[in-house]
């Protein structure tokens, strides 16, 4: 039995509860463009109003799961001390997974993402090259490692959530500047979660001096920048009748709100699961609406429920859970 499991390791060294965020923005971005291109918006009541699933959404979407999952352990290799420090992301930090087996692990699905995705078109291997450069290569290597630094951390998680947001624009649509307008919401509302999560460990990262946004500055300045990052997302969704992010990004407020107002860790827990939980419902709903199915529903719940079981077998933990 422990044989069989120790084979998943392979499986969740990729950190699947991490691709909750990344297809919601992604799908977001498909979304956003059926909308915004008069084209598809005709392609799609020709079809009693439903944008039927092809199989190019499926693929890009399956392909860009597998690049970031290549990104998160890229990520792990090379922040597995800190991780052992801050007692967390233990798979390789602990030697579960030697650092070499995980980077042949990466290195192939590198290939199998940026070949796939050139095949597609050459604008879709060109953004995916620049999401493995700048979120796997400039993000956690040295000399630039950005993700040790402030600012850089948090454009590189922010310009991210932009290349996501493209990617999923991509799949039918053409570059145009207004994916960038209309990414704004997304992007802002991502790297206010991000600036989150640099809190909760601030006592590794400065110990092994990693200058984070907060180690750099604090709770209450990291706090502060983040509701402010959070409201921008709130209104600009609001300005670009963007539902899909605006209702998040409204309930999600309060808890930016009371994060600044207390300064407690347990209430930026709660600033960082509960907006990326509300936007997976959201897209959901979005989901089901449109095609008349509950698969990405069925997806996230199927992806959290394997997570919890395979944590609980393998290491006797409750993870991932939503307390906070």
């Amino acid at each position: 039995m422990k044989r069989i499991l120790k084979l998943f390791d392979y499986i969740f060294v990729l950190r699947p509860t991490l691709f909750f965020p990344v297809w919601t923005v992604f799908l977001a971005g498909f979304y956003t463009e059926s909308k915004v291109d008069a084209a598809v918006v005709a392609d799609a009541a020709a079809t009693n109003g439903h944008l039927s699933p092809q199989p190019d959404f499926i693929w890009v979407g399956t392909f860009l799961t597998l690049l970031m999952g290549a990104v998160f352990i890229l990520n792990q290799i090379m922040d597995r001390h800190t991780d052992d420090k801050n007692r967390k992301l233990f798979l390789i930090a602990q030697g579960h997974l030697t650092p070499k087996a995980a980077f042949i692990e990466s290195v192939i699905l590198i290939a199998a993402a940026l070949g796939f995705a050139f095949v597609f078109s050459v604008q879709m291997g060109t953004l995916f090259l620049a999401i493995l450069l700048l979120t796997g290569y400039l993000y956690s290597f040295s000399p630039f490692s950005f993700k040790d630094r402030p600012l850089l951390g948090l454009l590189a998680n922010a310009l991210g959530a932009l290349l996501i947001f493209a990617a999923g624009w991509l799949v039918y649509g053409r570059p145009a500047e207004t994916v960038l307008l209309h990414s704004v919401p997304y992007v802002c509302a991502v790297a206010s979660v991000y600036l989150c999560t640099t809190l909760l460990d601030v006592q590794g990262d400065a110990a092994s001096q990693k200058i984070t946004f907060g180690v750099k500055y604090g709770m209450k300045t990291t706090i502060y920048v983040a509701l402010l990052l959070e409201t921008i997302s709130m209104v600009s969704a609001y300005f670009l009748n963007d539902e899909i992010i605006f209702y998040p990004a409204f309930f999600s407020f309060p808890f930016f709100v009371w994060a600044g107002f207390r300064l407690r860790l347990k209430d930026v827990m709660r600033a960082i699961k509960y907006p990326i939980l509300l936007l997976a419902f959201t897209v959901g709903i979005k989901w089901s609406l449109i095609y008349g199915r509950y698969d990405f529903f069925l997806l996230l719940l199927g992806v959290y429920a394997a997570s919890k079981l395979y944590y609980k077998l393998r290491f006797g933990i409750n993870y991932p859970n939503l307390s906070t």
